[in-house]
């Protein structure tokens, strides 16, 4: 870890840069203003001061205001280096600079200096490791430090990721888990697991469950959507998209295509469970749960961002058509109630009703990734 609290390496960085038209040391009055420039939410001199004293501290979720104070630092001269900008972050616990910053802030800088593991084209782990304040390129920093001491090293790794843990529960996070807890919990009990057990009693018993299957389908991918921030993500802010109602409308959006598709996903392993007679451990009806859930936020996070690599823009015109799965979880629960004879009998048409809808969705997928690459 670093000798320096991030305070002391902030007032450190700050009193070693310049104003370029006094050539005086930068206050703290005007790290606040170019902060304000840089984001357009101006910072008090005695803001800054708290954070270079330690009394408040920035929370680990805004990464906008950590890559500007970086940049306005890196501009003035404090910070020359990646590693500097490095150095700044991990001695407060933040993740370090990731590919994408350092390509913003050290166009220059050759690539392999520094540890930079972030993929190019984000996948579904990468955005959840994300949403959890903890970068895959944080992930390898903390793996080489904890290689650096004598054998074993996973004793140090361990207590590396307990303290980010503990360290990443900031005031906006542990409200966070608590939503998250609630959400797994009340799609176990009523949103999702009773609709993948298909052990109806009676007609009257699948009403009720297809009833809070509905209503699931609805209420969950919009908290997951309203939950996912897009105000202080240094890409749509680049995009100056970060206040966008399209991109919000889009995120949701995502939401809802991500938990159909996990949930289909998960109702085909519980269909192929039955007819082939499988028993699996209880412990698997909750990653079953899980499923939907991660897909959805994955979705809220990709599908906004990839119409962008597609078109270079949002418009509704361009992914319209698939706000129609907002509605579709209570389609699909009609659906199965006027098939609930040709489930009670165990014939499959429910479950390859289910594969067609994702297959039609893959489909629509690839037709619009080709209609995108003949432009």
């Amino acid at each position: 870890m670093p000798d320096m609290s991030f305070g002391q390496q902030l007032r450190k960085l700050r009193l070693s840069s310049r104003d370029p038209g006094t050539g005086k040391t930068i206050s703290q009055e005007t790290v606040g203003e170019l902060l304000g420039q840089e984001m357009g939410v101006y910072y008090t001199g005695a803001a800054i001061s708290d954070w270079e004293r330690g009394k408040s501290r920035i929370n680990a979720d805004d990464r906008l205001l950590l890559f500007s104070l970086v940049k306005i630092l890196k501009q003035h001269g404090g910070i020359k280096s990646p590693g500097d900008a490095n150095l700044l972050l991990e001695s407060g616990n933040f993740r370090a600079l990731n590919k994408q910053e350092m390509e913003i802030l050290f166009p220059n800088h050759e690539a392999g200096s520094e540890p930079t593991t972030s993929p190019q084209n984000p996948s579904i782990l990468h955005f959840l490791l994300n949403t959890l304040n903890f970068a895959p390129d944080e992930y390898q920093i903390m793996l080489e430090k904890a290689k650096q001491g004598p054998a074993p090293f996973w004793p140090r790794m361990a207590v590396s990721l307990i303290r980010k843990f503990s360290d990443s529960l900031t005031n906006s996070s542990i409200p966070k888990l608590t939503i998250w807890l609630w959400i797994i919990w009340l799609a176990n009990e009523y949103f999702i697991g009773p609709s993948l057990k298909l052990d109806f009693v009676s007609r009257e018993d699948a009403l009720k469950t297809l009833v809070l299957y509905a209503a699931g389908a609805i209420i969950i991918p919009s908290v997951i959507g309203g939950m996912t921030n897009t105000k202080n993500n240094l890409y749509w802010a680049q995009q100056n998209m970060q206040n966008s109602t399209i991109l919000r409308l889009y995120v949701h959006q995502g939401a809802y295509v991500g938990y159909h598709a996990g949930y289909y996903f998960t109702l085909l392993i519980s269909y192929l469970q039955i007819i082939m007679k499988i028993g699996l451990p209880d412990w698997m009806d909750l990653i079953k749960i899980i499923i939907p859930l991660a897909v959805s936020l994955a979705g809220a996070q990709l599908v906004p961002y990839n119409l962008w690599l597609a078109y270079s823009r949002l418009w509704l015109k361009d992914g319209g058509v698939f706000f129609v799965f907002i509605i579709l979880g209570p389609l699909w629960a009609l659906f199965f109630m006027k098939s609930y004879e040709l489930f009670s009998s165990q014939v499959p048409g429910v479950y390859l009703a289910a594969l067609t809808i994702m297959a039609f969705w893959e489909v629509l997928k690839k037709r619009t990734k080709n209609s995108t690459t003949k432009q």
